[in-house]
């Protein structure tokens, strides 16, 4: 049989595992101070992330537009390299264009908040812009994106065949 411990050592032991107990209790959640500090640090992100969400179309524009500048240059580059004539057929209410390839042909739809801005100025119908095997273009011309109120401009030169993006229109116009 067990012997009973004397009150004298028993009494402290029951205290300190009282008062450990009652600590530990009392001590597992946050203070008020703290909840406040993380609400107001969740309000001042949210408060910077919301603008990033209004300006999501201008994205989808500049999107759009350097992805047809980048097809349109690739066009001009394969027919370079491959000796042969390539082209780019621009279907402005179906809000697509077309790219003739070796490997066939290939649709490009524009984003939904992306639309094409009036005509392009190349010939044709549907409007195209074919390129020579030395790169130039058929004729010169300028594509144009919009989002809501702004616009991009695809310019290719006449002569060089050269593709660039602005936000002006190009001279001359």
């Amino acid at each position: 049989m067990r012997k009973a411990l004397p009150a004298k050592t028993l009494l402290p032991k029951i205290y300190t595992v009282l008062k450990e107990r009652h600590r530990l209790h009392f001590t597992a959640g946050y203070t008020l101070v703290e909840l406040i500090a993380v609400l107001a640090l969740l309000g001042v992100m949210t408060a910077l992330a919301v603008p990033r969400f209004t300006t999501l179309p201008y994205w989808h524009l500049e999107a759009a537009s350097r992805r047809m500048a980048g097809d349109l240059r690739l066009l001009r580059q394969e027919a370079i390299n491959s000796g042969g004539q390539y082209k780019a057929e621009f279907y402005i209410h179906l809000n697509r264009y077309t790219l003739t390839l070796p490997q066939g042909r290939r649709h490009v739809y524009l984003p939904d908040t992306v639309q094409f801005e009036g005509n392009t100025t190349f010939s044709g119908l549907p409007p195209a812009v074919h390129f020579n095997y030395l790169g130039r273009p058929s004729s010169g011309g300028t594509v144009i994106l919009k989002t809501g109120d702004s616009l991009r401009y695809i310019i290719v030169a006449p002569v060089t065949g050269r593709v660039r993006i602005s936000r002006t229109p190009p001279q001359n116009w």
